[in-house]
């Protein structure tokens, strides 16, 4: 009896401390927060530690595309240079008429090249315009052609084939044609870098294409007001070079190979190398627009029309009128009705959403600078037309040649290599751009007669890194052989 009692005694201290020692296995409720408090801790350091993580991929990922992106823009920046039809960059003289009959053969004389600084001093107002060919020769590594918009006129190409839409040889209608030229033309604005290209039309070799004015099959041009064929805004419908012509009402006329010829002295001569031709110029005196007034009537830069300025349905040019009262050539440089609105840096009269090609010729955005150095070799180094260290560029030689900057000091800081032939002031007063005697604004010699030639450009592109907030330069400097010398 004894036993048993002192079995049970023995059996319940044992259950007793088994009790005590599962009771002592769980966690305190300070111990229970102490836990949660470090877990939260370590999912919050987990979660920075991955943000941070993600942030920088986001950030080497921006930077990797913008790096992508502006050797993209040096490549075809440089690739357009490569092709300029202007290879040995000798500005035209009217004192090489006399030998103009040995210039048939300067094919490295086509077209044009012109820079225009304005202010020295301001790495944004700067233009870079010129003609481009690119099978000018068999060295060039890139001999991709021009492509550009082009409307079906007449309903039917296979009824009208001469006609812009049927130059790239394709049987069905995509609104698109092609070209071995073009002018090319790279300005800034509202910190956006924009590249213009207007194809010169090479029509495709047929036996019913023998004019580069698009006609009907009954040879009617489409274009002259006369026939009512064409209602539309040219530079909507088409991205081509034309110059406003004809009578007894002026109308778009296109350029053609012929236009880069600049030794033909008999009229009418349609060559780009006088600038009344060129896109951006007004037609009538041969002078650049490159400033319109904001609301404050203060001149602000805009280097030349964007697409969404050109196809807004008011622009009209150079086809017709603008339709802006006070504004029918809007290439005038000294129309005062347009006015810029400095937040949305678009031309008020042409910026509403109809201005349907808005963007096509962006380049680049969130720009600071773009800025055109040429190398003076007076100098020795590279720098801006009109700078006060400039030799071979100090100033222009022919200051009726000006663009419509207010400050008359700048205004004629523009390089040209001009034509053989050509009168932008009318001094001779017989309103005949084709006669007369004026000079290139530049052409330098060594002082012993011998002419130096534009031998290289230095281009400096500054734009903002949106992703990483970094500051990024690219410098192209780019030397300006001649490709087509032996």
């Amino acid at each position: 009896m004894k036993y048993s009692v002192g079995n049970r005694k023995l059996t319940a201290r044992r259950q007793d401390r088994q009790y005590l020692t599962k009771a002592q296995d769980g966690f305190t409720l300070v111990e229970l927060l102490v836990s949660v408090a470090l877990v939260l801790l370590m999912m919050v350091m987990f979660t920075e530690i991955f943000q941070i993580a993600s942030n920088s991929i986001t950030a080497q990922r921006g930077l990797s595309e913008n790096d992508q992106r502006a050797r993209m823009i040096t490549t075809l920046i440089q690739s357009d240079l490569n092709k300029r039809t202007f290879q040995n960059i000798i500005p035209f003289s009217p004192s090489e008429k006399a030998f103009a009959f040995r210039l048939s053969d300067y094919t490295d004389r086509r077209g044009y090249l012109v820079i225009s600084e304005n202010d020295p001093n301001n790495d944004s107002d700067d233009v870079i315009q010129f003609t481009t060919d690119s099978n000018i020769t068999s060295k060039l590594l890139d001999t991709t052609p021009y492509y550009g918009k082009a409307s079906v006129l007449g309903g039917d190409i296979f009824a009208h084939p001469n006609q812009p839409e049927t130059d790239d040889a394709r049987i069905s209608p995509d609104g698109t044609s092609v070209s071995p030229y073009a002018e090319i033309c790279y300005f800034m604005r509202g910190g956006n870098l924009y590249r213009r290209t207007l194809l010169i039309r090479k029509p495709l070799d047929l036996e019913t294409t023998n004019s580069s004015q698009p006609q009907t099959a009954g040879g009617a041009e489409f274009f002259d007001p006369a026939n009512s064929l064409y209602s539309g805004n040219f530079w909507n419908d088409f991205d081509f070079s034309v110059y406003r012509s004809g009578t007894p009402t002026a109308y778009a006329n296109f350029h053609d190979v012929k236009s880069l010829d600049n030794t033909t002295l008999e009229s009418p001569n349609f060559s780009l190398g006088r600038t009344r031709f060129r896109f951006g110029y007004d037609h009538a005196t041969g002078l650049p627009r490159e400033y319109v007034n904001d609301v404050d009537g203060i001149a602000q830069f805009i280097g030349r029309f964007t697409h969404q300025e050109t196809s807004h349905p008011d622009f009209q040019y150079p086809q017709a009128p603008s339709n802006v009262s006070g504004s029918a050539n809007p290439m005038n440089p000294t129309s005062s009705s347009l006015i810029l609105d400095r937040n949305t840096n678009v031309v008020n009269q042409y910026a509403s959403t109809t201005g349907s090609r808005r963007s096509e010729d962006l380049v680049l955005s969130n720009v600071i600078t773009f800025d055109i150095k040429l190398f003076d070799e007076g100098l020795g180094q590279f720098t801006d037309i009109g700078s006060s260290i400039a030799v071979d560029y100090a100033s222009s030689a022919t200051p009726a040649y000006r663009n419509n900057n207010p400050d008359s000091t700048f205004a004629t800081n523009i390089y040209d290599t001009w034509h053989i032939e050509y009168d932008v002031d009318n001094a001779d007063g017989d309103n005949n751009h084709a006669t007369g005697q004026d000079e290139p604004p530049f052409r330098p010699d060594d002082g012993s007669g011998n002419l130096r030639a534009l031998k290289a450009i230095q281009i400096t592109i500054r734009y903002v890194d949106i992703s990483s907030q970094q500051l990024r330069q690219m410098t192209i400097i780019h030397p300006l052989t001649n490709l087509l010398a032996d």
